[in-house]
């Protein structure tokens, strides 16, 4: 990705809203002074205006409008979760198979991605639909209808959590939520004048029912407000149609670039294209439909915040590929007749693996990183032109290939449902501080063994990250008593070492609660000069970590200064203490969402040897503890080999 044209497309678009709701409220503000003055003249029997009359009704009006904007705002600062349960949705169970399905998926695309694993929950729908949100990565929250789940194949499915996820990654899911609240308060004039009117109109037989004069000037009132409320809905659409449709393709090309797979995505959307996409039933589902994977069904030409779906498609593949006709929506999943569909799209073996199980468990990024693969098997074409899945690499002999199986066997009981409390937290110590002892059986205790070791270094994040997203759902309490084993390990002897470092803050970072950050905010200085302390303190350390040469630090640390209007420091320290460190962090988490991705960019350059799995460990310890997700095309993608090529951003 070319963060720095994303990053003009963003200020761009933040400009063009910011001007389409002025304008909208300007024009909301001269309607409702309009029918003011044309209820006075026709009421009024002639008078003057009163003093301050119109200066007044544009008062209210604006209170009316910023009141409900900042009530919807704080209401969804709570994250995405906040948005999901607005919208009717509920946080995935568990025990259903279908949900730990999504829940793998989501895993494995978030920690491929580089970005924290978001809060999952699940809508009633039996339509095909997703959407992402939240304010920042860490309070991201993916939605998914009820039908996606049904109907949709696994690798479909990851299509679709990846294209969610890119929302999440390049900032639009931020922009959405700020943007429903600016919606919410165009509209707010509209449910307040339903309000009154109901007041109005609603019989009661109390005290109030003697009072008429007050129930009439409700009535007017409410007309009035509901007649230039409707204007502001449709200023809401005007400002819903200002965004840009090219977030879309990028999602999508997000989307492809974590999966490696054009056609996961691309059969979703072909399967979208051959239903009728139907609105969500929700009351609040207007102020969303910017979210979604697919418009709804209902506004067309300007006032679509989605690009036509034959486009989409047409991108992924080069050419135009026909709809898929899904299976109805039903409470239960047709394996049988998805089996069948899949054998026409994806070939026979595809047919197989998915009517063989239907929660199957694979880890693409883990399967990379297995040492001594064996070469796959040629790839079978499918009937429509697409390569059939090649043969999965299988972990060759010897005591790194034995090891790397009982990995295979530890990644089983990390996402077992009977994970418990005191094994989560051997594991969690044996990846942060690299102490295995603590294991006693064998077998797990020789592979976690592996698993710190320079043989296994390229899974060691993602296996402490899936670990991370499994431990992530318990409560605050258990959180903070497993990241206090975590740190009495690593000061055990009394020095914190570069390695002991980085798994820590990941860990900490990821399980931290999410009101530190406003904590850590309000300690750190937020000055430029401290933020070019900071930048010194972190730059001293990636040299010290990427065994970078003092010539290339310097460089870098110029050009990041640069390019964050930072003053650049005149040197970097000698040496830098872990309390100096994480302060240093504190202060970088204050900067511009958009300048964060370009610091972990330059971050990347200071590695002497491309793709090595400790320095890349160290840029995602980073991004974790500046809440920013890794970016894509930089450094070496998670668990391939050292020396293997990275996919182009």
């Amino acid at each position: 990705m070319d963060f720095y044209a994303h990053q003009e497309r963003a200020r761009a678009a933040s400009r063009r809203l910011t001007a389409l709701f002025v304008l909208s409220l300007i024009v909301v503000v001269a309607a409702v002074n309009g029918a003011a003055a044309l209820g006075w003249m026709l009421l009024g029997g002639g008078t003057r205006w009163p003093p301050y009359f119109f200066a007044t009704n544009a008062m209210v009006t604006l209170l009316i409008v910023f009141g409900g904007a900042w009530v919807e705002w704080q209401r969804l600062r709570g994250g995405g979760a906040a948005l999901a349960e607005r919208l009717g949705a509920r946080p995935i169970d568990e025990s259903l198979p279908l949900h730990r399905r999504l829940r793998d998926v989501a895993e494995e695309v978030s920690i491929g991605a580089g970005a924290p694993v978001p809060s999952l929950h699940v809508l009633d729908e039996g339509s095909i639909n997703a959407l992402a949100a939240g304010e920042r990565p860490g309070l991201a929250a993916v939605i998914v209808t009820r039908g996606a789940l049904e109907r949709l194949q696994r690798a479909e499915l990851q299509g679709v959590i990846a294209h969610e996820v890119g929302h999440i990654v390049s900032g639009d899911a931020e922009l959405n939520t700020r943007l429903t609240a600016a919606l919410y308060g165009l509209c707010s004039l509209r449910l307040a004048g339903l309000g009154l009117l109901g007041f109005a109109l609603k019989r009661e037989s109390g005290p109030l029912a003697r009072f008429g004069a007050p129930r009439v000037v409700a009535f007017v009132a409410g007309l009035v407000l509901s007649g230039v409320g409707a204007l502001g809905v449709l200023a809401a659409q005007v400002l819903k149609a200002g965004i840009s449709r090219q977030r879309e393709f990028l999602a999508d090309a997000l989307a492809v670039q974590i999966t490696r797979d054009r056609d996961g995505l691309g059969c979703a959307l072909r399967r979208i294209a051959g239903e009728t996409v139907a609105p969500l039933r929700s009351d609040y589902a207007g102020l969303v439909s910017h979210f979604l994977l697919a418009r709804p069904a209902g506004l067309r030409d300007w006032f679509d915040t989605h690009p036509p779906l034959a486009e989409r498609i047409a991108r992924l593949y080069g050419r135009r590929m026909a709809p898929i006709v899904s299976v109805a929506a039903t409470d239960a999943p047709a394996t049988a007749t998805q089996a069948a569909q899949t054998k026409h799209v994806y070939g026979p073996e595809a047919a197989e693996a998915a009517g063989g199980s239907f929660a199957a468990d694979t880890i693409p990024f883990v399967r990379q990183a297995l040492p001594e693969a064996t070469a796959s098997a040629p790839a079978s074409a499918a009937p429509d032109g697409r390569a059939g899945s090649a043969t999965a690499p299988q972990p060759g002999t010897g005591r790194d290939g034995a090891a790397s199986i009982a990995a295979a066997a530890l990644i089983t009981q990390i996402r077992s449902a009977s994970l418990g409390f005191e094994t989560a937290g051997r594991w969690l110590v044996a990846l942060v501080a690299g102490q295995t002892s603590g294991e006693p059986d064998a077998a797990l205790r020789a592979s976690l063994d592996w698993l710190v070791s320079p043989g296994g270094a390229s899974l060691r994040v993602p296996l402490l990250e899936l670990l991370l997203a499994r431990v992530r759902r318990w409560s605050s309490g258990r959180r903070r008593e497993l990241l206090d084993r975590c740190r009495r390990a690593v000061e055990a002897d009394g020095h914190v070492h570069s390695a002991e470092w980085i798994y820590y803050t990941l860990a900490r970072h990821r399980l931290s609660p999410n009101a530190s950050i406003g904590a850590r905010q309000r300690r750190a200085p937020s000055t430029r000069q401290a933020q070019s302390r900071a930048l010194a303190a972190l730059f001293a350390m990636a040299a010290a970590v990427g065994e970078a040469s003092a010539r290339a630090t310097r460089d870098a640390l110029a050009d990041a200064a640069a390019m964050l209007e930072i003053p650049p420091p005149a040197s970097t320290p000698d040496e830098v203490g872990t309390t100096e460190l994480a302060l240093a962090l504190d202060t970088l988490l204050g900067l511009a969402p958009l300048d964060k991705p370009l610091l972990l960019k330059v971050l990347f350059t200071l590695a002497r040897t491309p793709g090595d799995p400790n320095y890349d460990a160290f840029v995602r310890a980073v991004a974790a503890a500046i809440d920013c997700p890794v970016p894509r095309g930089a450094g070496q993608q998670i668990g391939a080999r050292r020396g293997e090529p990275v996919a182009a951003g």
